[in-house]
């Protein structure tokens, strides 16, 4: 009887002990899980019509600013500007010439890092493609542009800029989108037009000549860019600087791992591998597009000032760029960036890039050294 007793208090102690380790274990399990449900979440949006964009969908597929505290969150809508601007989101990746001109008629957004740049071709209609070949020579001739889209906005800075051309001596028409314009191109309505890359196969269709790609004109030109909700990017600086951090990891994958890039690509697109390298990695093909994350306000403020001088933004009172143009988030990430990575030249390299390409923000030496 008293052996019974002695095994029933046994495997009564093993009892309590293996309930007090389930106990644990489940207490450390769901911890763990909200410790991940606590991770704060932005919404960005996308074109509905370009669900892949490199840097972010590398960011998002390896979880680059979870380490961070951060889980975005993407929504592929439309290119519209209210989603953004009354704070259904909180972040929009794609495109530059809208929030451009909205914050500076005084939307309460901010744009602070980078998307895409180039990826623009010159075409002109083959009775004149050889006369026009130079931009020089564009003096008198018609040219067929979308309206409010990065082209419009580069060309008329380039022509300006180089030329002092002005809407005196080339005749500008405005058109609804990139196909349209080819259409008025090809028919001799207009003489030149500028194109996204994409559209290549429909302007050569029709018989246009390629003359030249943007970046000839204006090397290094600024596209899209990212803009963020005014009041939430006041509120939530820190999830930006994180979002921004996961952007800049990214590039160094995009440059240094093509095979990981192009699966993550492949997955979104569903498309083969030859069609994923020649969208992001064939520059020749993209008219040298690249995707690198800088927010670049020197490039931006040339479109700023074709903007004012056009009147899509208020000219008599026009709000300086720099009020809503932020290059701290992307420069703070980057810092801390390189302070995670001491060693690595890569990360150094892009705050070369970056003083090179933001030093005409207003009191950039007094707060940004040159190396760091």
């Amino acid at each position: 009887m008293k052996k019974n007793l002695k095994v029933s208090k046994i495997l009564w102690s093993i009892g309590i002990a293996s309930l007090f380790l389930t106990s644990c274990l489940f207490v450390s399990c769901n911890s763990k899980k909200e410790k991940k449900a606590e991770l704060a979440t932005l919404i960005f949006s996308n074109s509905s019509g370009s669900a892949y964009t490199p840097l972010y969908n590398i960011s998002v597929a390896d979880g680059l600013t979870e380490k961070y505290g951060l889980k975005p969150k993407i929504e592929l809508i439309d290119d519209s500007m209210g989603p953004l601007q009354t704070g259904k989101i909180d972040g929009r990746i794609n495109n530059l010439t809208k929030p451009l001109i909205a914050g500076g008629n005084g939307a309460d957004i901010y744009i602070f890092v980078g998307t895409m740049g180039g990826g623009h071709i010159v075409y002109a209609n083959k009775k004149i493609a050889d006369k026009v070949r130079d931009p020089k020579n564009w003096k008198g001739y018609k040219v067929g542009l979308a309206t409010q889209v990065t082209s419009q906005l580069v060309l008329n800075s380039f022509l300006k800029e180089a030329y002092g051309y002005t809407n005196d001596d080339i005749d500008f028409k405005y058109l609804d989108s990139d196909p349209a314009a080819i259409g008025v191109c090809s028919k001799g309505e207009v003489d030149i037009t500028s194109v996204y890359y994409s559209q290549r196969e429909l302007a050569e269709s029709q018989g246009l000549v390629e003359i030249a790609e943007l970046v000839d004109y204006s090397p290094d030109y600024a596209c899209c860019r990212q803009a963020a909700n005014g009041k939430s990017f006041r509120k939530n600086r820190p999830l930006y600087v994180a979002w921004s951090k996961g952007l800049i990891e990214a590039w160094k994958i995009y440059n240094n791992d093509e095979n990981r890039t192009i699966e993550i690509i492949q997955e979104i697109t569903h498309q083969d591998e030859e069609w994923v390298r020649n969208h992001i990695y064939d520059a020749k093909g993209t008219a040298h597009i690249t995707f690198n994350p800088d927010p670049y306000y020197n490039g931006v403020l040339k479109q700023y000032r074709i903007s004012v001088d056009q009147g899509y933004i208020n000219k008599e009172h026009p709000r300086p760029l720099e009020e809503y143009f932020d290059i701290s988030v992307y420069a703070d990430a980057l810092k801390e960036v390189i302070a995670e990575h001491p060693g690595d030249q890569f990360y150094k390299d892009m705050w070369a890039y970056f003083v090179a390409h933001n030093d005409k923000y207003p009191g950039f030496a007094e707060k940004y050294p040159e190396t760091l």
